[in-house]
Formats: C-alpha cells, structure tokens, sequence
C-alpha cells in the first residue's frame, strides 16, 4: 500500500486537496482496518477512528485531485455513470444501493435492468447531459463518473448540497488488476469491504496463476487492437492496462513501446503500415468480416483478417460492465486465443472469433 501517515505533512496535503467531502457508507463498523491498495494507483484509502479517507490522485501526477471522508453510519444512495462500477457493485450484490445510472443501454445486470423498468432506478444520461435537477430529486449522496472531462457539471453546486461527485479513473490505470482493485472503494461505500476484499484476493491469484502457465510458452504471437471510429484508429496506450493484459498473456503488442495509457490515434495508412502481417487482431468492435470490410476494405490486406480477429461475445455491455472486475476472465480468453497449445479447456467468456 502506498501509506500517507496521519501527520501535519498529511494535513497540509489534505487541506489543499479541491475539495473535502464527508460520505456515509452502508453499516456501522467497530474497527477500521487498512486496506492495502497493491495495484491501483489512481487512489488510496486512509484508515481513520471512525472511517476512511478516500483520496482521488490524478492520472496525470498522481498528486490529490479530490479527499472524501467516509463515515460507516447510513445507507447510501448512488448514481453510478460509469458501466464498470456498475460491475463492480454487482460483484458484491450491492444492486440495491444504486438510485440512477447513465443508460439502460449500458447495463448488463438483470436486477439492475429490472430496477430500471420498475423506476426504482432512474436513467440520467451520461455525465456530460443530464439535470441538476433531476439529481437533486433524486436525493442521492453520491455521483460515480468516468472523469473523461475536466470535472462534473454544476460540481460546486451538488458538493454546496451535500452530493459527492467522485470520479472513477479505472480507465487509467496501468494494470488490469489496478482497475479490478476499484472494488474496495465500493466495497468501502457499501460496508461490504470484507467481500470486496476476498473477491480480489481471489481474483489476483487466479490471475497470478495464468500468469505462471504463460511463463511456459515459447513463443509471443503478434498482436493489434482497436479499431476505427470515423476515420481514425484508436489502439490501446502502451501503458495502459489492455496492454499490460496482452503481455501477461503471452503476446506481442504492435504499439507496446508506445507511451500513456491514453488510447493512441493512428491513420488507416499507419495502421496498414504496422499490422500488415499481424497475426491477430483483438476488439475490431464489429463481429463479422463483412462489417470489418464496410469499415474499410482495405481492412482485408491484413494477415490477422484470415483467422485471426477476435471480438466481444454477444452484448457488448456485458464486457463493458463485467471486464473490469474479471481480469482474469479476460486473461484467460487471451490467453487461450494466443495460445491454443495450452489447452486450457475451457470456453471464452468474452470473446469469440469473427468469421
């Protein structure tokens, strides 16, 4: 864990942070417990008498962009705009805290979906569109956003009202076991820290143990990602956690010396240029050879458009909600994709082969 001891150089750091917010959590809990923070490095949390501080550290620097004290007394109450923290509340059963998310389109979860249709969760759109008021209404404690901007809107006026905004930066982070690690944060929220602890705990050594198996193979098959959104490329960051991902298991990343976690943008030229005889190609974004042709036909000119693509499974919210607390899974379907001779028997959760 990266410790900040409780003394005058905390305080200082803590008072100049933008803001601090005091969040009730679920239950009442006697003692509070460190929470070792091994992955993550976009936040911390701080033990106290009577709670946690939670610290929000930007991508950029790593210095405090937001402090929230979280005091164990009450139920929260959640609006949730990011798909990933939606899975990551339903890893631990905690469906029944939320009161809004971004869009139906975006949930997986049947509970959820079903909450939605009963208007026992309202639908806010994403962080950019939606109402004050209708936030206000609502009466919840607490915003989740993805943080893709340089703040929530009407920020200020929700904190001046008791609301929270905390953004949620598993996007940024580095490994995949850093953006699964944002569980204790809703394992924190919810009281429910022991079972988001245990969860990855055992998730870390699933994915620690497919890790070990890899260690044996002999060869690193090339691979791309990403695809085109108009007529730009976007390709995972070589600093980003789907490229962390690709090494541990066992690939060859075209872009993997590529600075940032950032996605990068690339031209159909460049894209032709440096994947021409790729062997795979992950998350084209589209699930059959004709669709990747309307997106280009040069498309077909690379070796990967044979037999080698690989995209999301059925609906795309399921990896949207669910990949970022199952890095295992994910490594497992790589793992299995890039090296068959493994055999590890079993079928791919995410993915399937385009044809």
């Amino acid at each position: 864990m990266r410790f900040l001891a409780l003394t005058p150089l905390f305080l200082l750091l803590f008072s100049c942070s933008n803001k601090v917010d005091s969040i009730e959590s679920a239950s009442e809990i006697n003692s509070f417990d460190d929470i070792s923070i091994d992955y993550a490095v976009n936040f911390d949390l701080i033990p106290t008498d009577d709670g946690y501080n939670l610290l929000i550290l930007s991508p950029e620097n790593g210095e405090i962009e937001q402090s929230h004290f979280i005091k164990t007394l009450t139920k929260p109450k959640l609006i949730s705009l990011t798909s990933t923290f939606n899975g990551m509340l339903c890893a631990i059963n905690s469906q029944n805290y939320l009161s809004g998310v971004s869009s139906e389109k975006y949930v997986y979860d049947s509970l959820i979906l079903q909450k939605i249709a009963s208007k026992e969760i309202q639908v806010f759109g994403d962080e950019s569109n939606h109402s004050l008021e209708k936030i206000i209404a609502n009466q919840s404690n607490i915003v989740f956003y993805n943080g893709f901007g340089d703040g929530f809107p009407n920020e200020k006026k929700l904190n001046q009202l008791g609301v929270s905004t905390i953004p949620i930066y598993d996007w940024r982070e580095n490994h995949p076991l850093g953006k699964a690690e944002w569980i204790k944060l809703a394992g924190v929220i919810t009281g429910k820290i022991d079972e988001a602890n245990k969860l990855f705990q055992s998730i870390v050594l699933e994915y620690n143990r497919l890790q070990t198996i890899v260690d044996s193979v002999s060869s690193n098959p090339t691979v791309t990602a990403g695809s085109f959104y108009g007529d730009v490329w976007y390709a995972p960051g070589g600093e980003s956690y789907f490229a962390t991902l690709l090494k541990d298991a066992g690939a060859n990343y075209q872009y993997k010396e590529s600075k940032g976690t950032a996605s990068l943008e690339l031209s159909l030229e460049q894209v032709l240029d440096d994947n021409i005889k790729i062997e795979y190609w992950i998350n084209p974004t589209v699930d059959t050879k004709i669709k990747v042709l309307q997106m280009n036909p040069q498309l077909k000119h690379l070796s990967a458009f044979e037999n080698g693509m690989f995209c999301y499974s059925g609906q795309m919210t399921k990896f949207w909600e669910q990949s970022a607390i199952m890095p295992h899974l994910l490594l497992h379907d790589l793992i299995q994709v890039l090296h068959p001779e493994l055999s590890l028997k079993r079928e791919l959760y995410f993915y399937k082969n385009i044809q």
